[in-house]
């Protein structure tokens, strides 16, 4: 079956708008979860934390058990402390998305979608004043 007619344009704009904004998708998509660890208690305490700020992971070896209960406390908020810092290292060497090829590849788009709709609106008129010069026929 044939595809419909398309003399604006327009479905084939819409078309790789959709795609850009696909391309960014699987991007972002496709990069792994950075995740963040930290250590205390000499190992014995070990925490895993990811985005945005949420633990993952925590293991206590049972030898960390022996410890008196404020101590236990410390060495666990030490090891979730440096597991955040170490997620927002990782976090930062990621950096933010550069959405600049993006803007560039919308907004040309949106220039030719333009130029594509002026030149469909003056085709249709003058159809239109041919059709009014020959009388209607």
């Amino acid at each position: 079956m044939a595809e419909p007619v398309d003399p604006s344009g327009l479905g084939r704009a819409l078309s790789e708008t959709m795609s850009a904004l696909d391309s960014i998708t699987s991007t972002a998509e496709g990069s792994p979860r950075p995740e963040g660890f930290g250590e205390g208690a000499d190992g014995m305490v070990t925490v895993t934390v990811v985005p945005p700020g949420e633990v993952a992971e925590l293991t206590l070896d049972p030898r960390v058990m022996r410890l008196p209960s404020e101590t236990l406390a410390e060495e666990i908020t030490s090891a979730v402390n440096q597991a955040l810092t170490d997620l927002r290292g990782k976090a930062t060497t990621i950096g933010p998305i550069d959405l600049s090829g993006l803007g560039d590849t919308l907004r040309r788009i949106q220039e030719d979608t333009g130029r594509r709709l002026t030149a469909f609106t003056d085709a249709l008129v003058q159809a239109q004043d041919r059709m009014a010069a020959r009388g209607g026929r």
